[in-house]
């Protein structure tokens, strides 16, 4: 809410009580308009400056309804502003607006609906991978936690019209549904897809029943943390080596691989050629661990001689830097 329109009443009061004030000591008094204005300053300021004229009873009355709801009202209004600017509402209001206007700007961006346990996460992996994204969340204390960090939220129910829109859906890329009720989920997932049909929605499901419910209502991926945890911890269990081998590589203390997407556009000077020729390893240090052709189907084990073809996504494994540049190698 616009914190200035807190002070629309109190200004108005004050603007009726200005022209009845100068009216009243036209019509009174026979004043000119100036000489009204003048003594209507001088009351209201109270500065004790001698009157205009001499007073009759009549212009006495009006001065005092003047002195009484006309200086009223201007300390009150005086009190409020100072009370807005105490409380920080104004300065708040100047950068929730400069929020909005970065929202609005932002193209290919992602949203996650959600700011819990796994919605910290999900921003988390975001922010290390560098890419734009925009946190929905009904908790006012995320507003204190991200107001610190710059990153664009909205405050809000994501269940009610308009938080969607107002993140930019219809320009997002994709969309996390990450909140702790599944119906909220679900009804996220179809606004989602209703506003944006190309959108990539990954969704959280605590059971089975609401995964399945979730892939009606578009989300392309369902993730269920206690499936993926259990999974998770029987790996651990079973393969103790090879998950340590894998947090190493992918989450080390001092090198970083990630796995990344990188789709080969139909201009690239890569197309046509083999991995061998593209010198992909040793320009950038990044390796080929999938290749995923036009038509959907999978090339699982690329070898030297496999063709790069327009349309093509590379699933390549490297640290940041690696994949950045590989990144400006295919364009």
């Amino acid at each position: 809410m616009n914190p200035f329109k807190r002070l629309m009443l109190p200004f108005l009061i004050l603007l009726v009580i200005v022209l009845l004030g100068v009216i009243g000591y036209e019509v009174i008094e026979g004043w000119s308009v100036f000489d009204s204005l003048y003594m209507l300053v001088i009351t209201l300021f109270t500065v004790g400056f001698h009157e205009v004229h001499e007073l009759s009873a009549a212009g006495r009355v009006l001065t005092m309804v003047i002195i009484i709801s006309g200086v009223g009202t201007a300390i009150y209004t005086v009190g409020l502003f100072g009370e807005m600017i105490i409380e920080g509402q104004i300065f708040g209001y100047r950068r929730r607006k400069r929020m909005e206007h970065k929202i609005k700007d932002m193209k290919e961006h992602y949203i996650i609906c959600g700011f819990g346990r796994v919605g910290h996460q999900v921003a988390a992996e975001f922010a290390a991978a560098k890419l734009p994204y925009v946190v929905i969340d009904i908790k006012p204390e995320t507003a204190d936690e991200l107001e610190q960090t710059g990153i664009p939220y909205i405050i809000g129910d994501t269940t009610t019209d308009g938080k969607l829109e107002e993140a930019g859906v219809q320009r997002a890329r994709g969309l996390v549904a990450c909140a702790d009720s599944d119906m909220e989920n679900v009804f996220v997932t179809l606004s989602g897809r209703a506003a944006n049909p190309d959108l990539y929605i990954v969704a959280r499901a605590s059971g089975k029943d609401a995964e399945e419910k979730l892939k009606l209502a578009g989300a392309n991926r369902v993730i269920s943390p206690y499936f993926i945890s259990g999974r998770r911890m029987a790996g651990l269990i079973m393969r103790p080596v090879a998950s340590d081998f894998l947090d190493t590589v992918m989450h080390g203390e001092h090198l970083e691989f990630s796995l990344r997407e990188i789709a080969i556009p139909e201009k690239s000077k890569l197309i046509g050629k083999s991995l061998e020729e593209a010198s992909i390893r040793q320009k950038s240090g990044a390796t080929v661990l999938a290749i995923r052709k036009a038509d959907g189907g999978f090339n699982l084990q690329p070898l030297a001689v496999s063709t790069i073809e327009g349309g093509d996504i590379l699933i390549v494994i490297g640290t940041q830097e690696q994949l950045e540049l590989l990144s400006r190698m295919i364009k």
